[in-house]
């Protein structure tokens, strides 16, 4: 064991030195050493995004919030919410003028579970709001017979897809955790994880999680015929992971991975709906903090890339819309083309937040999609866009629902283009008849989720990423992300919680300032990204077998990253090729032990010192991907890959 000192420098292996289309060092250097470059997030401008204006999430939630549970306006469409006498509990529809309104056991869980939550996360006391208990009132959702949470009071599992069951019972279980003093919903809670263990069981043991839905009448999963939703194991492991963490059991730990594993070897995107968003950041801290290879890289891409199996084209949006930047918004990437929804956006925000807590490789291209999706998110609500892309536009009465409501309620999305507009703000509830207008309630109850996660500082396009926001049960230290998208070094107030903290910073592995009280300066050079760990001031900072911990509580992890530098996509080579091959890893003891080169499925192994060559001819003309592997002395592995027209 060794303590760790004030500043844990980064070691650098440049393997070779010489790239067969010259040196691009200069470039690279303005650059973060060890960071990863994800393809889907590097089409975004990494500067501040166009028409950048930033938008007050918190207080749209805020107002939301008071909308539905405060003193109910007068005006059309209103009251918003009503008391489910047939369940016990609160309701309301999923959009402004839905039809739906008022109808007992109509309302939905994604809806109203995501707001108590969304409150809870920016500091209301749902439990006790004006007197009223709607935390309490969750008990509805709890099915008895079958043992599970569901998306309707009175509801069934039958027929039901798997993320509407799973996406409720993952928000009801987290207000559970956040409510400890509420013994009926957690044991809701508690009996739902076990439910869905068995159900994990049995689909394990089919050798497939691509079903439509699982009956917990029979105990079987089924197939609709029509879809398929194969990442609820990715809903699943999410599961398991709370329950592991409010009952120490073993097995659920076991069924992560297992989850987690099914994820891994998924030929191609299992994204359906939300819940493959939890995945990277559940596979990171695995590998953080128990030892697994999950590919990260894969899974983000995943999430993100458009290249969904069970539902073509569902990722995240990149470039412009007209004169507008959708850059880092969730949904469909080919729909219309293009066709982006706030309530996949804001779930995306909390699901991913903890990601470069985990995985500081991460942190550059994470700072940039938080940046880019807060910028654009902006367009889902009235009045952002142009009066004449937007759905309520020319309608009186939405018009005056908008006027009352603060313009706190979100329009459901975004499409590319519609109505003779690029972009068309408005959403599916007018075109298909669902209601009488495209608010969105269900989305609007997501937005404090996200605005718990990007919070702006005193530098404009400066976000505090609050890392530690999905991660209910409170374990560890505070942790936050910043990343400075200007061309110039910034200064940024951090502020701090009542105490006296050394700020551990994670990228680097060092401690940037000690006995810090009430806030520090953080000085970040341009595209610089930064995980501050706060823990308290005088705290013995050990790293210990690529671990680090602060009196004895863990904070961070060593990581080790592979770079090509001197090409990029497409370049043309002929003949010798040699690679230039940067390994970055953040504890100088864990050494390289082999590099693996793959090309068209065939392996060239080199040892430490080894030049990495081949030769085009070997393989023929044409577009090839060229594949690089290290593996280090501790086991751990990364990969990296870049395509190249032989010649």
């Amino acid at each position: 064991m060794k303590k760790a000192t004030a500043i844990i420098l980064v070691f650098i292996m440049l393997i070779t030195t010489t790239s067969c289309t010259g040196s691009a060092q200069g470039e690279d250097e303005s650059k973060m050493s060890g960071q990863k470059e994800v393809s889907r997030i590097a089409r975004c401008d990494s500067g501040v995004p166009d028409h950048y204006r930033e938008f007050d999430y918190k207080a749209a939630a805020m107002v939301y919030d008071e909308l539905l549970f405060g003193e109910q306006a007068e005006g059309v469409y209103f009251p918003l919410m009503w008391q489910d006498m047939t369940h016990n509990t609160f309701g309301f529809a999923a959009y402004v003028g839905d039809g739906r309104t008022g109808s007992d056991g109509g309302q939905e869980a994604v809806a109203t579970v995501a707001s108590v939550l969304s409150a809870t996360l920016l500091g209301i006391d749902k439990s006790n709001q004006n007197g009223i208990d709607y935390v309490a009132q969750l008990h509805a959702y709890f099915s008895l017979e079958e043992g599970i949470v569901l998306n309707n009071p009175g509801g069934s599992s039958q027929g039901a897809s798997m993320w509407y069951m799973l996406y409720p019972a993952i928000l009801f279980t987290q207000v559970s955790i956040l409510y400890p003093e509420e013994t009926q919903i957690r044991e809701d809670a508690l009996t739902t994880v076990e439910s869905w263990y068995e159900a994990y069981g049995v689909m394990k043991a089919s050798g497939t999680f691509d079903y439509t839905g699982f009956d917990f009448t029979t105990m079987q999963p089924y197939e609709n015929g029509v879809w398929k939703e194969p990442d609820c194991a990715a809903g699943i492991a999410v599961l398991m992971r709370l329950g592991c963490e409010m009952t120490g059991r073993k097995e659920y730990e076991e069924a992560v991975t297992g989850c987690l594993d099914y994820l891994a070897q998924y030929e191609g995107s299992p994204l359906y709906e939300v819940l493959l968003y939890f995945a990277p950041s559940l596979a990171a801290e695995m590998n953080a903090r128990q030892g697994c290879d999950y590919d990260i890289d894969d899974l983000l891409g995943d999430v993100l890339n458009g290249g969904s199996i069970p539902r073509g084209g569902w990722g995240s949006i990149s470039g412009s819309w007209g004169d507008y930047c959708m850059n880092g918004l969730m949904g469909s990437t080919t729909d219309g083309g293009g066709y982006a929804f706030s309530m996949n956006t804001f779930a995306g925000g909390y699901a991913l937040a903890n990601l470069a807590k985990y995985d500081t490789r991460y942190a550059r291209a994470m700072g940039i999609w938080y940046l880019n999706a807060a910028a654009a998110a902006r367009y889902f609500f009235p009045g952002e866009a142009a009066a004449d892309k937007q759905s309520s536009t020319g309608d009186e009465a939405v018009m005056d629902f908008i006027q009352i409501s603060g313009k706190a309620i979100p329009f459901e999305g975004i499409r590319k283009s519609s109505h003779s507009q690029t972009p068309w703000v408005g959403g599916d509830p007018t075109v298909y008849g669902w209601a009488q207008t495209d608010l969105s309630l269900y989305s609007g109850a997501h937005t404090g989720m996200f605005a718990a996660v990007a919070e702006p500082t005193d530098v404009e396009a400066i976000l505090r990423i609050h890392c530690d926001t999905a991660e209910i049960c409170g374990q560890g230290f505070a942790t936050s992300l910043l990343y400075n998208p200007h061309g110039k070094t910034r200064k940024v107030t951090y502020t701090l919680p009542e105490g006296t903290w050394d700020l551990f910073e994670s990228v680097s592995k060092q401690v940037i300032e000690r006995n810090a009280e009430g806030s520090a300066v953080l000085q970040l050079e341009p595209g610089e990204a930064v995980v501050i760990v706060e823990v308290p001031a005088g705290a013995e900072i050990v790293h210990e077998e690529g671990q680090y911990t602060a009196d004895g509580v863990w904070i961070a992890a060593d990581t080790v990253t592979v770079e090509l530098l001197g090409l990029q996509n497409n370049d043309k080579v002929k003949g010798r090729v040699e690679l230039d091959v940067r390994v970055t890893s953040t504890d100088p003891e864990n050494t390289l032990s082999e590099i693996v080169l793959e090309i068209g499925g065939k392996e060239t192994v080199y040892g430490r010192g080894e030049k990495v060559v081949f030769r085009t001819e070997e393989y023929g003309s044409g577009s090839r991907n060229v594949n690089v592997t290290v593996r280090m002395s501790d086991g751990k592995t990364d990969k990296t890959g870049i395509r190249l027209n032989f010649e």
